[in-house]
């Protein structure tokens, strides 16, 4: 038997016979009524009856209305049967509303058949509405995320020009002037290009660390490890950076305190934050590293006496969407990236990051790792 429009009048009508639609039953998995004119229900396949919750019996000569339907529901539209009703329309997808806020789609088709009669076809179509929203959802949060990778990595791109050029243009003068370069002008050189190359590591470092932590590959391993020498090795790493701007970093390196933590990526949380005070502090300024630790939780601060972050600028800061940057006291670049990546790793630890600043006055970055695993 060839298979029919599931909402033709074909179908019905080959059911039809003189004996009050007694094979519409025989049409599969759909739920059908047949009603007059004037929409007052002739018959009902099993299905309809199954949907409504009542006999043939009971349905057999009452009025197609909205009352028909409260086990499904109460409708949202009170007027979308009628428009069916009144041929106003020819299918329509009404929605019924449940006692427990849920809802129900109901896809309606209506047709002409034999004898100036009309075939209401019912189908639910909840579960596929829904799964359309999600995927409908779903597009537009993927097409969101290419545009910000898409945008993350040309900010990626600028970026690391800056150091490259900046490397490239001091070999240049070291190659062209070399004879001439006293021993101290060639010392700043070299330094330039070293703080320019640890700029361009560190910001690829940060990028593969994120893209990791992105794709779920970056594994956090735990194991107990004193903090202290994670301070200190960041410090050193920094070194250089900060007797640029003669800035002074304080380390009360007193007591020895253990903690339960990936190291590298502490590390990486360290150096981040170490280097945005860096960057955000004048000339002779100060950078103090502190350590609280009680029985519950370990606690590092960073404070410097900076130029300070605004309230809406803290807003952004966090936000993987906006790769919020601005320029350091000497111009310094950065993507943004390295604040988004700190609270991600501090988070893996079931920590938290927090920020206190004013303007003019400083900021003061704080991060714990608790002492349960």
């Amino acid at each position: 038997m060839p298979t029919l429009n599931p909402y033709s009048n074909e179908e019905v009508n080959k059911y039809y016979n003189d004996a009050n639609f007694i094979h519409l039953d025989k049409i599969p998995n759909k739920a059908i009524v047949i009603c007059d004119q004037q929409g007052i229900i002739i018959s009902a396949n099993l299905d309809f009856c199954a949907l409504v919750g009542l006999e043939v019996s009971e349905l057999e000569g009452t009025q197609m209305k909205a009352d028909l339907f409260l086990k499904i529901g109460i409708l949202k539209d009170a007027n979308s049967l009628n428009k069916l009703l009144n041929w106003k329309r020819r299918d329509y997808e009404i929605e019924f509303l449940k006692k427990n806020g849920t809802s129900v789609i109901i896809e309606i088709k209506k047709e002409r058949i034999r004898d100036n009669n009309c075939a209401f076809f019912f189908n639910d179509i909840t579960k596929q509405t829904q799964l359309q929203t999600k995927l409908e959802a779903v597009t537009i949060k993927l097409a969101k995320l290419n545009e910000d990778k898409s945008r993350f990595i040309s900010v990626l791109a600028h970026d690391l020009k800056s150091p490259f050029n900046s490397i490239l243009g001091f070999v240049t003068l070291l190659k062209e002037n070399y004879s001439k370069c006293s021993r101290e002008e060639i010392e700043k050189y070299i330094s330039y290009i070293d703080g320019a190359s640890q700029n361009a590591y560190n910001l690829l470092e940060d990028t593969l660390a994120w893209i990791g932590a992105e794709n779920g590959k970056f594994k956090i391993a735990k194991e107990d490890f004193e903090i202290n020498s994670l301070i200190l090795a960041a410090l050193k790493d920094l070194s250089l950076i900060a007797h640029r701007k003669n800035i002074n970093m304080c380390f009360d390196n007193k007591d020895q305190i253990m903690v339960y933590c990936d190291a590298n990526m502490i590390k990486m949380v360290l150096r981040n934050l170490l280097s945005n005070a860096i960057k955000f502090t004048n000339k002779d300024g100060e950078i103090h590293i502190t350590i609280a630790d009680d029985p519950t939780e370990t606690k590092v601060s960073i404070k410097d006496n900076g130029v300070g972050i605004s309230e809406d600028s803290m807003l952004k800061l966090f936000d993987i969407k906006g790769f919020y940057s601005t320029k350091g006291t000497e111009l310094e670049k950065g993507t943004g990236m390295g604040l988004v990546l700190c609270k991600e790793f501090i988070e893996k630890h079931n920590g938290t990051l927090s920020l206190d600043s004013n303007v003019g006055v400083g900021s003061t970055f704080t991060f714990t790792i608790p002492k349960i695993a």
